[in-house]
């Protein structure tokens, strides 16, 4: 395949990034069904890794990647700013509002509370308009109080504002998106500073917050680290197939070796989005038919805490069973979201044309 046709196929939907994101999820799903059943949050990757990683923070991590990947292909594209903040609307709010209202609906039966006094309480009211633009509120009073984990309803919100300010910081290379050139040492630099502020700086890092939506510096380096590894890929010159194969299976050697004995914490940041990227740009058949049922992982990302939660107040489960159990309502509640929700709001993107800025 000649280099024209394998970049064709790269920015083309026939590749393996939504079998990456269903995977994130579910290892998301798998680490929290351990604190949420009440066991210490000490997951096969974790015990693997001595403590190095864990199975959500890996799912997190890739789904940064992914994003500052796309998103970084997405503002290129993009014909002016506002046409890119409203496609990242469609993407994002659609969905987060509708698990808001059908949650906060559910958690009325769970309160305890009449339904004057639950729909008055001042954290019923903060849940639903603090989340809905992205100040993550994690408590509704007396919803979940047995649970063993009884400290949220909803914990899986906490990254949304993460991603959604990496998109208003990425949004600031718009006026230059055409020239690749400067994006690169821009993007380069800027993933050198947060890498080298969170291995040098960690403990400073902590005890900043970003004002209004409280985002912990460390997170915004950590994070944000990953979202620019992503980015830079976006406008480096992709590899053709065979190189890409190859660096999927180096990299992957790597994390597995430093995970089993030491050193991933600086592995991670080169070796992590080189795999998630080399192999999630490839047109493996298997994978890639997922692309034909739409991407179901924001909705299970959304959902899936909150319906593990629900799972325990209910039934009170074990591990495996809460395990087992919630990842097939959460895939199906994530397919629902997608079809009915997020995929019909993004056919706003071709319907609407929006006003703001032009390039």
């Amino acid at each position: 395949m000649s280099k024209s046709s394998d970049s064709k196929l790269l920015l083309s939907h026939v590749n393996n990034f939504d079998f990456l994101r269903l995977l994130f999820a579910l290892l998301v799903l798998v680490t929290h069904s351990y604190p949420l059943s009440g066991l210490p949050e000490k997951d096969l990757l974790f015990q693997y890794s001595h403590g190095q990683a864990s199975l959500s923070h890996l799912g997190v991590q890739g789904f940064l990647i992914i994003s500052g990947f796309l998103i970084t292909k997405s503002l290129i594209r993009s014909k002016s700013l506002s046409d890119y903040f409203y496609k990242r609307v469609l993407r994002v709010f659609p969905g987060l509002w509708f698990l808001l209202f059908v949650s906060v609906v559910i958690c009325f039966f769970f309160s305890g509370k009449n339904i004057l006094a639950y729909v008055m309480h001042y954290s019923t009211r903060d849940y639903v308009f603090y989340n809905a633009v992205l100040k993550t509120q994690y408590n509704i009073d007396g919803v979940f109080k047995e649970n063993p984990y009884h400290s949220a309803v909803n914990g899986s919100l906490w990254s949304i504002p993460y991603e959604f300010f990496f998109y208003i910081v990425l949004s600031c290379c718009f006026f230059v998106r055409e020239r690749t050139h400067i994006l690169r040492w821009v993007f380069i630099s800027l993933f050198i500073v947060l890498v080298v502020l969170f291995l040098t700086s960690l403990p400073k890092l902590s005890e900043f917050n970003l004002p209004f939506w409280q985002l912990q510096g460390s997170h915004l380096d950590e994070l944000g680290a990953f979202f620019t590894a992503g980015a830079i890929w976006a406008v480096l010159p992709q590899p053709v197939i065979k190189a890409r194969q190859l660096l999927a299976i180096m990299s992957a050697l790597v994390l597995i070796i430093s995970m089993g004995f030491t050193g991933y914490e600086y592995t991670q940041f080169i070796a992590l989005p080189v795999l998630v990227i080399s192999f999630g740009s490839l047109n493996t058949s298997i994978f890639s038919q997922l692309n034909r049922y739409g991407d179901f992982s924001y909705g299970i990302y959304l959902w899936g805490f909150f319906v593990q939660q629900t799972l325990m107040h209910l039934f009170h489960l074990g591990l495996i069973e809460l395990m087992c159990t919630s990842i097939v309502i959460t895939y199906i509640f994530g397919a629902l979201s997608w079809h009915f929700i997020e995929k019909q709001a993004l056919r706003f993107k071709a319907q609407i044309k929006p006003m703001g800025l032009d390039a």
